[in-house]
C-alpha cells in the first residue's frame, strides 16, 4: 500500500486536467506515484464527475488502453435453452452482476465482482456451462485497512451478450425485470432466478427472523414476489425509509422453510445465517447445566474453523444454543447476531 502523501493545490489541478484529458486515474496515480484513492479524492473535491465502468472502457479503447477481442466465439447450440445454469446468470444480473453491451466501442462483457469467492465461483460455472468458454478469474487485492479483497469474473463474448438480451429485458440496476421466459417457465427454474437475485441482493437477519432482498427498482422486486408466490413463498415490500430502496422480505416461518427449501443460497455466510434462522423456530430441551459443560468444547470446535451448525451438530445441541453460548450477552442485554 503506497503512504498517502501531501498534495499540492497545483498537483490536485494536474490530477483534474488529466483527467479531463481521458487519463484514467489509476494512471495518474502511476505517474505521480501516489495511492488512487488519493487522486479520486482530489477529482470528487473538484467536482468532477467519474466515469463509469463502461465510459472508462470506450475511453480506454480509445486511447489504445484497452484491446477490444477481434476473434468471435461460436456458442453451442445448448446455450439457446433455458438451462438451471442460465436462469442463475439472469438472476446474478437483476443484481451484482453486469452486462456491457457496446457494439460500436467493440465491448462485449458479461462480469460479476464479489466478496464471496464462492459466489464469484458459482457465476463463473454457470457462465462456462451454458456458453462453453472460460470466463476470466482474478482477485483484486484491497489495499485500504478493514476492506474486503474481491473476486471478479467476466466473459467478454459478443455471442453471449447477444443471447441474453435476446429474452427481451435489460439488466442495469435501475430499470432490470424478469425475463418472460423465467416467469412462463417450471417451478425449479424461477427457483434458481430467484437464488441468483438472493445471492446477489439478498441478506439474513436473524434479529428480525426474515431473509430480505434489496433493489431501487420496485417493479423489479414486485416480479420477484410474484415468482416467490409461485413457490408458496408469501413476501412483502417495503419501503426504506433511509435511501429510498426496497425490500421485499420473507418473514413467516412456513415461507423461510420454503424458501431454504427450494431457494437458498450459495454465499456460505448467508447459509450459516439461514439455518441460524431455521434453527430459532426449533425448541430443543438439553438441560442449560449439560450445555454449560459442553461450553469449552464449543469454543475448541469452534477455533478449528466449523460451522455454528457442525458445532451444533456435533455436540447434538440446538443452533441457537451454540451461537449464544459462544457470543456473550452484550452489556445492554441483547445477542450480537452478526455473523
Amino acid at each position: 500500500m503506497k503512504t498517502r502523501k501531501y498534495v499540492t493545490v497545483e498537483l490536485a489541478r494536474e490530477f483534474v486536467s488529466l483527467y479531463n484529458d481521458d487519463e484514467s486515474s489509476h494512471s495518474i496515480a502511476k505517474k505521480f506515484d501516489v495511492d488512487h484513492k488519493t487522486v479520486l479524492d482530489h477529482l470528487y473535491a473538484a467536482g468532477v464527475t467519474i466515469r463509469s465502468k463502461s465510459e472508462s472502457i470506450k475511453v480506454g479503447l480509445a486511447k489504445g488502453r484497452v484491446r477490444p477481442i477481434a476473434k468471435p466465439h461460436v456458442l453451442p447450440s445448448s446455450s439457446k435453452n433455458l438451462t438451471r445454469a442460465k436462469a442463475y446468470i439472469f438472476g446474478v444480473l437483476a443484481g451484482d452482476g453486469w452486462l456491457s453491451y457496446f457494439p460500436d466501442a467493440g465491448i462485449y462483457q458479461i462480469g460479476l465482482e464479489t466478496i464471496d469467492e464462492e459466489f464469484a465461483d458459482e457465476f463463473r460455472r454457470c457462465l462456462r456451462s451454458t456458453y462453453e468458454v472460460t470466463p476470466s478469474k482474478t482477485k483484486l487485492v484491497e489495499k485500504h485497512p478493514g476492506w474486503s479483497d474481491k473476486h471478479c469474473t467476466r466473459l467478454c463474448c459478443k455471442a453471449a451478450c447477444e443471447d441474453l438480451l435476446s429474452y427481451g429485458v435489460p439488466f442495469r440496476q435501475d430499470v432490470w425485470l424478469v425475463p418472460p421466459a423465467i416467469k412462463n417457465a417450471p417451478p425449479d427454474i424461477q427457483a434458481i432466478y430467484l437464488r441468483g437475485f438472493f445471492d446477489s441482493e439478498g441478506s439474513v437477519e436473524t434479529n428480525g427472523q426474515r431473509i430480505k432482498g434489496t433493489s431501487s427498482h420496485l417493479l423489479g422486486l414486485e416480479e420477484i414476489s410474484a415468482l416467490l408466490r409461485n413457490l408458496g413463498v408469501r413476501a412483502k415490500i417495503i419501503r426504506q425509509s433511509k435511501n429510498g430502496a426496497y425490500d421485499v422480505r420473507i418473514q413467516d416461518r412456513a415461507s423461510v422453510e420454503l424458501f431454504a427449501k427450494y431457494v437458498g443460497f450459495t454465499i456460505n455466510r448467508r447459509k450459516e445465517k439461514l439455518q441460524l434462522l431455521l434453527a430459532s423456530y426449533k425448541l430443543w430441551t438439553t438441560p442449560p447445566s449439560d450445555v454449560l459443560k459442553l461450553e469449552s468444547e464449543m469454543q475448541r470446535i469452534r477455533s478449528l474453523g466449523l460451522t455454528y451448525e457442525e458445532i451444533a451438530e456435533r455436540l447434538n445441541l440446538g443452533v441457537t444454543t451454540v451461537w449464544n453460548h459462544l457470543n456473550p450477552r452484550t452489556p445492554g442485554g441483547t445477542w450480537g447476531w452478526t455473523v
